[in-house]
């Protein structure tokens, strides 16, 4: 392996074998290769791109850097999904006990926030007691007993996209879909699943702006997925608005609970958990002619999916008297203050990636890893694009300790005089 010619190889547009790719991947790894080649290669990359082939090879890099969980012995599909992110999603807490209760294992890998988007684990821990970065052996005990675990992603799992991350974010390749695919799949892949399913979202609150953008990404991930042997589907959904009603980590565990309740049934957040699962049901029993959506609806509504829930945060260290009081154990802040819509007419676009950005700054969500989150800060949406609304009328309730300013959070609701259409959420599906 001669990493300057390897470099030149992307530089000038041609296609890496893939003996060439794991030798420099693997010798990075082994930190036989330093930084400021590979930044000069992902570069080339990010210019001249990667076809299918070589984008399973790096994914396959990353996969083979570091642990891999072994769940053969789990006698029962394994299934996961995974989200590009967004404003208020938090489809993955309602979708591992939904899924469990149902008998799959659903071995999820979570993420923390980034940018103005909240992370499923930053929402958890809002739950006095979980923990989520638990040894590799706790984690497979606890899918054997119920089926299904809050992961994060440890030290020993994909060293190389950690460091190659390192690298994007400083050498402006972060956005490259190439090198997006193998960090997602690499990751997923560590997790022995059977299937997997992608919830690509394009829009104001999405790090994908355009719907071409998403749809690029979906089918490079789906590929990949598939090239390595795993039945992968993707839905692209919109994120031109908040997911929900609720923003932020506690108030985001109540919208959750309450779907999970069987509450919630007319909303996007509810439209897009509901794909998901269907998609996700299968992909694990393929051969099984059933009314999914029927069953799916009946595990919520007659509460097995917030016990199988209330089972695994139980399982991961939430004590006893707290599951049976969640609610009220969650810490939500105590004052609401409201915002007032600034003239009458129809809701025609709301800035979700400017909210994000708003909320990060009250604390709900980090600006710096080291940063503390407020867990009690969020926000409540009482109207959605294409509502008619008032002068006046209350448009959202931040949920806040003391009194503050919200002309900024004003100014990311969009008002028109004439009528404005809703949205549609689940724009495509993409199989292969």
């Amino acid at each position: 392996m001669n990493p300057v010619e390897f470099i030149m190889e992307k530089r000038d547009k041609k296609t890496h074998s893939k003996e060439d790719m794991h030798s420099f991947f693997n010798a990075y790894t082994n930190d036989e290769i330093p930084d400021y080649q590979v930044a000069t290669w992902l570069m080339a990359a990010f210019l001249n791109g990667l076809n299918t082939d070589e984008k399973i090879c790096l994914t396959e890099a990353v996969i083979n850097s570091g642990d891999r969980f072994n769940l053969k012995h789990i006698n029962k599909p394994k299934v996961d999904k995974h989200s590009t992110g967004g404003v208020g999603d938090k489809t993955s807490i309602v979708l591992l006990p939904l899924l469990a209760s149902l008998d799959v294992c659903v071995p999820m890998m979570s993420g923390r926030g980034l940018g103005h988007t909240g992370g499923t684990l930053d929402k958890l821990e809002s739950i006095p007691g979980i923990t989520v970065q638990l040894p590799k052996e706790e984690y497979i005990r606890i899918m054997e007993e119920h089926g299904a675990v809050f992961m994060a992603q440890t030290t020993a799992i994909t060293p190389l996209d950690k460091k190659l991350y390192s690298l994007r974010d400083v050498t402006a390749t972060v956005e490259s879909i190439p090198l997006i695919t193998a960090s997602i799949i690499g990751k997923k892949m560590t997790e022995d699943l059977d299937a997997l399913i992608l919830d690509v979202k394009f829009g104001n609150g999405a790090f994908m702006k355009t719907f071409d953008a998403a749809r690029n990404l979906a089918q490079s991930l789906v590929d990949t997925s598939k090239g390595l042997g795993v039945k992968t589907t993707a839905l692209i959904t919109d994120m031109n608005e908040p997911l929900g009603e609720y923003i932020g980590n506690s108030v985001e565990i109540i919208e959750s609970i309450n779907m999970l309740q069987g509450q919630n049934v007319e909303s996007r957040f509810y439209d897009v958990t509901m794909a998901l699962a269907k998609r996700m049901c299968h992909s694990a029993f393929p051969k099984a002619e059933k009314n999914w959506r029927k069953i799916l609806e009946e595990k919520l509504s007659n509460g097995d999916a917030y016990e199988k829930f209330l089972k695994i945060i139980n399982a991961q260290g939430v004590k006893t008297e707290t599951v049976g009081n969640l609610r009220d154990s969650l810490p939500i802040a105590e004052k609401r203050v409201q915002i007032k819509a600034v003239q009458s007419g129809f809701i025609s676009a709301i800035d979700s990636y400017r909210i994000g950005r708003l909320m990060v700054e009250l604390k709900a969500g980090r600006m710096k890893i080291t940063d503390a989150i407020d867990f009690g800060i969020g926000l409540q949406i009482f109207r959605h694009i294409g509502d008619e609304i008032k002068a006046d009328e209350v448009i959202a309730e931040l949920i806040v300790h003391s009194e503050l300013e919200t002309d900024a959070f004003a100014r990311c609701f969009t008002i028109q005089d004439q009528p404005v259409k809703k949205t549609e959420v689940i724009r495509e599906v993409i199989r292969r």
